[in-house]
């Protein structure tokens, strides 16, 4: 079995798979995870931004460095 587990802040992207890869499998398993938390990261961050809401309560450690950037 693999699992593989991506956190980039408060985005986590898991994958599991009970088959048997190659190595070129599992390079495009790592290739998918960090693309997509990358992305779901990026779209994080600009939803902050695009909707000015930084100055309200945040829940991530990013946001409220990007809060206090921002002041």
């Amino acid at each position: 079995m693999l699992s593989i587990s991506l956190s980039i802040g408060p985005v986590n992207t898991q994958m599991q798979t009970d088959e048997r890869l190659s190595f070129d499998g599992i390079e495009t398993l790592l290739n998918r995870a960090s693309i997509t938390t990358l992305t779901m990261f990026n779209a994080h961050l600009g939803a902050m931004v695009k909707y000015e809401n930084y100055d309200e309560d945040h829940e991530c450690e990013e946001c409220q460095a990007l809060n206090e950037e921002t002041e």
